[in-house]
């Protein structure tokens, strides 16, 4: 009977040890692939993005396969300790994933990458060299996002967390576009700022020349820019933190739902994924049609055309209006490519859509098709989900295709005689459907905006002005605002004192937020155009004024005059791209003070209006 007891307390205490021994040392190896790939990237960056003769850059890659060998040690002990009783569990994907990692931290030892792939040619290292760096980037990203996961589930206010990623992301990107290996000469930190900005922001003003000014490395860094600034920061590192991860506090899903826009913390994760998941694949979609589009005369080899139309199809469904082509798309390779500019303003259009109105309408989809096959071939009953087009998306759609609409024909009779004489009717018409598209914060232009007629200006800062759609990649007031607004107006001329579309009756905070936007938007732009105009007295208050629109908008268009802006235009037009990204309502819910609830209402009146 001793001997049972004393053998069953032999064992509960062998089991605590190692439980112990493991969590402590799951510990350990967490912190020692943070402090790795910190110390791995900083190699990286060391290396890329200074000039340095062959012996050092050698040294520079040694080192960080070493740091690669240290990596696959920490991760060989994480899938060891897997096996071992007690915590930490790891989920089944968590563990696939530590797996493929340590499998790819292994194949630097095998000799099994090719040298004479054309992208080393184009980025002077080796692809042995290249698979590392994006080896490290890839842990660095993963590992560093399950640390700011704990700041996400912390009482930070959501909003606050969103505005400051954006800030930190600039601030990132002005570092790296001011290495030397960045451009093809030393820019001013204005310009890298201006740069960074108008790319986190998704907005496409530029005070250099993309294609020229900067290198290759330069190119990449603006693409990874706009990729991180049109989804959001928050967005990834959530993305490769909850990875895998079965655990997620309600802190947490009160943080991203700011960013993500769902009001479902239940669905919060899972419309994460979505996200992620439809700009990964739209993108590589529109760059395969993109490529298969483009002449191969004009690109030295294949690797060079699928870069430049992988850029182009994320620059597109970010709506950031970046290009790499000399002189943007009104460069001969987009000349009369109608079926490329085509390609690219539905790009635009679905990225300005908003991801969930994407995804609303392919659950739609998916639930038709669904039906189809249990009506006619399983013989079963229909599944009917009652209101699976919610209001929003009834409500941007139908905004869009009438913005779109409109836009398209309002641009044809104002340059029938214009800029549009020389073309064919049906050239005419896709010219003016890409100039009305383009203005909803892309800022692509097939035409040189500063030869349009006074009238087309006019409706180009309109579309500015109005911009995308609530959780898209775009900027301006936003379809709804837009919407919400007209509505009301028909409301009350009607007599009514709510207002109701599609048998629902939308919420007066809706009313009151688009109410603010709106003002707050014309009050800021006003206020830029005034300063625009004091630190430029010889530029023409029309050319000021659609500068100011265009970076509010986050759309990039220009008449032809943000490279010559002197510095405090500059700064002017860096703050309303930033205000124009982030939106009024998360900067007042960020940092205007908050008032408890009233217990009481006080007496109502009438105001003149």
């Amino acid at each position: 009977m001793n001997f049972q007891y004393f053998k069953k307390k032999l064992f509960l205490l062998l089991y605590e040890k190692i439980a112990f021994g493991k969590q402590r040392l799951f510990r350990l190896s967490y912190h020692a692939i943070l402090l790795l790939s910190f110390f791995g990237m900083f190699l990286m960056i060391a290396e890329v993005g200074y000039e340095t003769d062959a012996l050092r850059r050698e040294w520079y890659n040694q080192m960080i396969i070493y740091v690669i060998d240290l990596l696959m040690f920490m991760y060989f002990i994480q899938v060891l300790m897997v096996l071992l009783p007690g915590k930490p569990k790891v989920s089944r994907w968590n563990m696939i994933i530590k797996i493929v990692l340590l499998v790819f931290l292994s194949t630097h030892l095998f000799d099994v990458l090719p040298d004479d792939l054309s992208i080393a040619r184009h980025s002077g290292y080796r692809v042995e060299w290249l698979f590392n760096y994006a080896l490290l980037s890839m842990i660095f990203v993963r590992s560093w996002s399950r640390l700011l996961k704990g700041l996400y589930s912390s009482n930070l206010q959501g909003e606050k967390m969103f505005v400051f990623s954006f800030i930190f992301l600039i601030i990132g990107g002005t570092s790296f576009l001011l290495l030397p290996v960045s451009t093809v000469e030393p820019i001013s930190f204005t310009d890298a700022l201006f740069t960074s900005t108008s790319a986190v922001c998704v907005t496409g003003l530029t005070t250099l020349d993309t294609a020229t000014q900067f290198t290759w490395f330069g190119k990449m860094v603006i693409l990874v820019l706009i990729q991180f600034g049109g989804i959001g920061i928050m967005t990834f590192t959530s993305f490769f933190a909850s990875v895998g991860s079965s655990e997620h506090s309600l802190t947490e899903g009160t943080a991203l739902s700011s960013m993500v826009m769902s009001k479902n913390l239940k669905r919060l994760f899972s419309a994460l994924y979505a996200v992620i998941l439809v700009t990964i694949g739209v993108e590589l979609l529109g760059a395969t049609v993109l490529y298969f589009q483009l002449p191969a005369s004009a690109f030295p080899d294949n690797m060079s055309r699928f870069i430049f139309a992988l850029f182009h199809s994320v620059s597109a469904f970010c709506n950031a209006g970046f290009s790499i082509a000399p002189n943007g798309m009104m460069n001969e390779v987009f000349d009369k490519a109608y079926g490329i500019q085509m390609t690219i303003a539905l790009l635009i259009v679905i990225g300005g859509l908003g991801f969930f109105i994407i995804t609303n309408y392919a659950e739609r989809f998916v639930l038709g098709i669904n039906n189809f096959i249990r009506k006619y071939i399983k013989h079963a009953d229909k599944i009917y989900e009652p209101n699976l087009v919610n209001i929003n998306s009834r409500l941007v759609v139908t905004t869009t295709f009438w913005l779109l609409a409109i836009g398209t024909s309002l641009f044809m009779i104002f340059e029938y005689n214009g800029v549009l004489s020389n073309l064919s009717l049906s050239e005419k018409l896709m010219t003016s459907f890409f100039s009305a598209v383009t203005p909803r914060t892309a800022g692509f232009n097939t035409l040189d905006f500063s030869t349009l007629a006074l009238p087309t200006i006019m409706l180009t800062v309109l579309m500015m002005w109005i911009g995308a759609s609530p959780g898209s990649t775009g900027g301006g007031i936003k379809t709804t605002s837009f919407a919400l607004a007209i509505l009301n107006a028909f409301s009350i001329g009607r007599g009514k004192e709510r207002i109701h579309y599609h048998n629902r009756e939308i919420s007066n905070s809706s009313v009151r937020k688009a109410f603010l936007i709106i003002t707050f938007s014309i009050v800021s732009i006003m206020i830029a155009t005034m300063l625009l105009s004091f630190y430029e007295p010889d530029v023409q208050l029309r050319s000021l004024l659609f500068e100011a629109f265009s970076a509010f908008g986050t759309v990039g268009l220009s008449l032809n005059l943000t490279a010559t802006l002197s510095e405090p235009s500059k700064y002017i037009l860096i703050f309303l791209m930033f205000l124009g990204r982030i939106g009024i309502i998360t900067l007042f819910v960020a940092f205007v003070r908050k008032t408890r609830y009233l217990l009481f209402s006080y007496p109502e009146e009438d105001v003149f209006i």
